[in-house]
C-alpha cells in the first residue's frame, strides 16, 4: 500500500511548485486547465489562487453506465459499480498526499475526493474524444461534460513548434530517406508504431511483422518512435517493410491501409481520422479502453503488445481488419468524426465556462 501510495502521488510536490511558479511567471491566468494525472495538485493551487479549475480528458475517467473503467463489464449497473470502487480506490490511495499538498498552499484538508468536488461545484470537465466511439456518454453527463471530439494542432500551429506540418499528399521532408518514393512505388503499407511505448525485443516485432506481411502479401512501414531500432534495421528490412524514425502521422497515415498502434489517445483520433482499420496492441491505462471501443465501432482488434511477437498473432490480427467490409467502415467512421478544428474550438469555448472550486 505505501508503494501504490507513493506511485498514485509521483511528482506531486514538484507539480505544486512549478505551477506556482508558472504563474507567478505568466500573470493574468485566470483557469487552471488540468489532465488526470495530477488534477488534484492543480486544482489546489488554482483554489489557493481564486482561479477557476477546468479538466481536460483523453479518455472517460469519470463515473458513467457507458464505458466500462475494465473489461469484461456488461450493463449500466455493474459499469457504475466498477467506476464507483475505483473512485474509493484512488481516493484510498491519494487522499493523505492531497491533504499534504493542500496543507502546503495554506488550504484546509478535504473530506471529499476531486471527482465529486469538482461534479459539486459544476466545473468544466472537456472529453477530447469522438462522441461517436461512445453513444450515449454525452446525454448522461450533459454540458459541464462536453465531448468535443479529438483535438489536434493546425499546420500553422505545428510549424510555429518546430514540427514538419506536412499535409497528406505532399512529398515528405526529405529527411525521411527516401519514404515518399518507398510510398509511391508499392501498394499503401500497414503501419506499425507504438510511439512511445517501449518496444523490448525489437528484433522480434520486425521478425512478426515481416512474416504477417509475406503470409498476408502487404507491406509494412515501421515507426520506431522512441525506441532505437537502429541495431536490428538499419533503414528496413527489405522490399516489404521498411523502418523509419517517427513520422508525421498527419501527412503518412491516409497513405496507409491499415495500422498497428499502442491505442494511445492521440495515435487512436490520428488513425481514425485516416479511415484506418487498426490492430491495437496495447501496453496499460487507457489503451485497452481504445481497443474495445474500435472493436465495438468494427474498425479493429486488440491484442496485448506482449503477444504480438508470438507465432501468428499479428498475421492473425491483421487479418482481421485488412478486408474490405471493415475498411469501408473505417472509412465512413472517419467521415461521421467532429473536425479537428471543430473540436479545438468547442474545447476553447467550453473553458469559458470553468468555475471556481
Amino acid at each position: 500500500m505505501r508503494a501504490l501510495r507513493a506511485v498514485a502521488a509521483a511528482g506531486w510536490a514538484e507539480l505544486r511548485t512549478g505551477l506556482t511558479a508558472l504563474l507567478d511567471d505568466v500573470g493574468g491566468a485566470d483557469t487552471v486547465v488540468t489532465g488526470p494525472l495530477g488534477q488534484e495538485v492543480a486544482a489546489a493551487v488554482a483554489e489557493r489562487r481564486g482561479l477557476r479549475t477546468a479538466a481536460l480528458h483523453y479518455c472517460p475517467v469519470r463515473a458513467n453506465g457507458v464505458v466500462a473503467p475494465v473489461g469484461g463489464l456488461r450493463g449500466p449497473r455493474a459499469t457504475r459499480a466498477a467506476w464507483a470502487l475505483g473512485e474509493r480506490v484512488r481516493w484510498g490511495l491519494t487522499r493523505r498526499a492531497e491533504n499534504e499538498q493542500r496543507a502546503a498552499l495554506g488550504l484546509p484538508g478535504t473530506r471529499v475526493h476531486l471527482p465529486a468536488r469538482l461534479r459539486d461545484a459544476g466545473a468544466v470537465e472537456i472529453q477530447a474524444y469522438d462522441p461517436v466511439l461512445v453513444p450515449g456518454l454525452a446525454a448522461e453527463w450533459g454540458p459541464r461534460r462536453p465531448l468535443t471530439g479529438f483535438l489536434a494542432l493546425d499546420d500553422d500551429a505545428r510549424a510555429r513548434l518546430g514540427e514538419t506540418g506536412a499535409r497528406a499528399g505532399d512529398r515528405l521532408d526529405a529527411r525521411d530517406g527516401g519514404l515518399d518514393d518507398w510510398l509511391v512505388d508499392g501498394d499503401p503499407p500497414v503501419y506499425v508504431g507504438f510511439g512511445s511505448m517501449p518496444v523490448a525485443d525489437p528484433a522480434a516485432l520486425l521478425a512478426a511483422v515481416d512474416a504477417a506481411c509475406a503470409q498476408l502479401g502487404v507491406r509494412a512501414l515501421v515507426s520506431a518512435g522512441w525506441n532505437d531500432f537502429s541495431a536490428v534495421a538499419a533503414g528496413g528490412t527489405g522490399a516489404r517493410v521498411r523502418v523509419v524514425g517517427a513520422v508525421d502521422h498527419a501527412a503518412v497515415l491516409p497513405r496507409c491501409r491499415a495500422a498497428v498502434h499502442h491505442g494511445g489517445a492521440g495515435t487512436t483520433g490520428a488513425v481514425l481520422r485516416a479511415g484506418l482499420p487498426a490492430v491495437v496492441g496495447w501496453y496499460s491505462a487507457d489503451q485497452p479502453l481504445w481497443g474495445e471501443l474500435l472493436r465495438r465501432a468494427g474498425v479493429g482488434v486488440a491484442r496485448r503488445a506482449s503477444a504480438l511477437t508470438e507465432p501468428g498473432v499479428l498475421a492473425g490480427a491483421l487479418a482481421e481488419v485488412l478486408d474490405d467490409a471493415t475498411a469501408a467502415r473505417a472509412t465512413a467512421l472517419a467521415a461521421r468524426l467532429v473536425p479537428a478544428g471543430r473540436a479545438v474550438a468547442a474545447a476553447a469555448d467550453a473553458l469559458d465556462g470553468g468555475v471556481r472550486v
